[in-house]
């Protein structure tokens, strides 16, 4: 039995408002562009992610959504005063076990043309 599979996968694409976003800066335009096709699915295995993702959202996270299928959720803020203020929060609430922060532009990551 071969594990190759002889569908076509289809060529991703990138939203042109995401990339205008990157290159801008503009994270109120990022936010509003953000979106996961696997969320709706993690958030009906897993409904406590709401109440994470509603947290976020109250304490001064411009979006939030899950990461990948989950458990995981990521949140954009403005910058690092309004990360720690949302990280802090979290933390607070009890909405999750763990608080992590990370910022960019990290080294290799890159805008194509």
């Amino acid at each position: 039995m071969s594990l190759r599979d002889d569908r076509e996968v289809p060529e991703s694409h990138v939203s042109e408002v995401v990339v205008q976003a990157l290159r801008s800066g503009d994270a109120q335009q990022l936010a509003g562009a953000m979106s996961n096709d696997l969320q709706a699915a993690a958030l009906s295995l897993r409904p406590s992610l709401h109440r994470l993702l509603d947290a976020g959202m109250e304490y001064g996270a411009l979006a939030g959504m899950v990461s990948g299928s989950g458990p995981t959720c990521a949140f954009l803020v403005r910058d690092d005063e309004h990360a720690l203020d949302v990280a802090v929060a979290l933390t607070a609430s009890g909405a999750c076990r763990t608080v992590k922060r990370a910022h960019g532009p990290v080294a290799g990551a890159k805008v194509k043309d």
